[in-house]
């Protein structure tokens, strides 16, 4: 339904975008956390999603609010959880958290600071049409065929365990019947992409009421250079500007920016990460 979705891309600080780009991020893991095989928590002032995947972005603190006076035991807290399970952890000290020097804090725990997302978006009002190349198609996922699909091109763009394809197919978020069986009605959308008819390319558009924006895009390796990705992004840009959002956010790796920055996304900052894998001590 179209309204009014929030101030337009020009009149935010680079900050704001930031912000938005962030909160974005919370709510998608928040849908993933609807499921019971991911724990999504927003208690004892850490922001964070455990799903158990011992891939690093599967494992993540969004943002923290801490005590200036206890932070480093409530930062060791929260560190054993991972530790214990013996599995990565995704730390991101981003805008959202305080105190404002929890990834210095992370440093002098042993948690690098290894890798920048860059917080991008795109202005919706003045984004032109994309014509696909010939070959190219996106679907937005409606079937149980459609989500097996979106989990094997996102768990092999990503390069992720062998079990994160079924543990996807058992979750709200990527499987549809599970959604409705579980009576939720999450605020997110899955595209696939198509090369000649096969299933290349996925992504997922997620909103709230004011923000809105791209989570998990990802091609398969022998699929990428010839547009899946792209049409992908732009078709869901185009369901969310009419929805009547004015911009869309994305946190970009360094793989991925000139995708998004040919598609009209420009930076606006960093989201910082700090990692660790437990399962190799």
């Amino acid at each position: 339904m179209k309204g009014n979705r929030g101030r337009s891309l020009d009149e935010l600080l680079a900050e704001d975008v930031i912000r938005a780009c962030e909160e974005n991020y919370i709510n998608y893991w928040r849908c993933v956390g609807a499921s019971p095989n991911a724990e999504f928590s927003e208690g004892g002032g850490i922001t964070q999603c455990i799903t158990g995947i011992r891939q690093d972005v599967f494992n993540v603190v969004l943002k923290c609010n801490l005590n200036p006076e206890t932070v480093d035991d409530e930062i060791e807290r929260a560190i054993e959880d991972y530790r214990s399970r013996r599995i990565p952890l995704l730390w991101h000290p981003g805008l959202l958290s305080e105190p404002r020097d929890v990834g210095k804090r992370l440093e002098a725990k042993g948690f690098p600071h290894d890798y920048d997302l860059a917080a991008m978006a795109v202005d919706l009002e003045s984004m032109d049409d994309l014509h696909p190349p010939e070959g190219v198609t996106v679907g937005i996922v409606n079937s149980m065929q459609d989500c097996n699909d979106w989990a094997r091109c996102l768990a092999r763009s990503w390069e992720s365990p062998e079990n994160t394809e079924s543990w996807m197919l058992q979750n709200a978020c990527f499987n549809l019947s599970i959604e409705r069986k579980m009576g939720l009605s999450l605020p997110r959308r899955m595209y696939l992409g198509f090369l000649d008819g096969r299933a290349v390319g996925a992504s997922i558009l997620v909103w709230s009421d004011e923000i809105v924006g791209l989570e998990m895009v990802g091609t398969i390796h022998s699929a990428r250079g010839k547009g899946v990705g792209s049409a992908i992004i732009r078709n869901a840009l185009a369901d969310a500007r009419a929805m009547g959002f004015k911009f869309a956010v994305v946190l970009s790796t360094v793989e991925g920016f000139r995708l998004y920055e040919k598609n009209g996304f420009k930076e606006y900052g960093k989201l910082p990460e700090h990692t660790l894998d437990f399962g190799n001590e």
